[in-house]
């Protein structure tokens, strides 16, 4: 992930980031149950607005087509509980064309999903 990470630093590829994926990140490395030490949250959030303050880095949230694209996916896989999340981030890149990147190797169960592993 580091490696991921300092690459889109390094470089001017365009990059799409949710918000709820964001809140994801101040909930687990502010968590003293996932991390001994966890982050103080003021830098967690001034690691995530570092993200968003870059020039080649979208934002990107449900669009019209979003409910839909997750509504399909939940039921054509028989998704529920808690791999729901899972399903919501999938139809989000469906829905704009973007490439999932996750080293969770379960977003395979979704046909239509363009996904890869980050490069270490």
């Amino acid at each position: 992930m580091k490696a991921w990470l300092e690459n889109v630093l390094q470089n001017d590829e365009r990059f799409g980031v949710s918000p709820l994926a964001l809140s994801a990140v101040v909930r687990i490395a502010s968590n003293p149950r996932v991390y001994a030490n966890p982050s103080p949250v003021s830098d967690i959030f001034e690691f995530c607005d570092s993200l968003l303050g870059m020039p080649n880095c979208q934002v990107v949230e449900p669009g019209k087509s979003h409910w839909g694209i997750f509504r399909r996916l939940c039921l054509k896989t028989g998704t529920r509980g808690p791999t729901v999340t899972d399903v919501w981030y999938a139809a989000l890149a469906i829905e704009w064309g973007c490439v999932w990147i996750t080293f969770d190797r379960d977003y395979a169960r979704f046909p239509e999903l363009k996904w890869r592993q980050p490069k270490t």
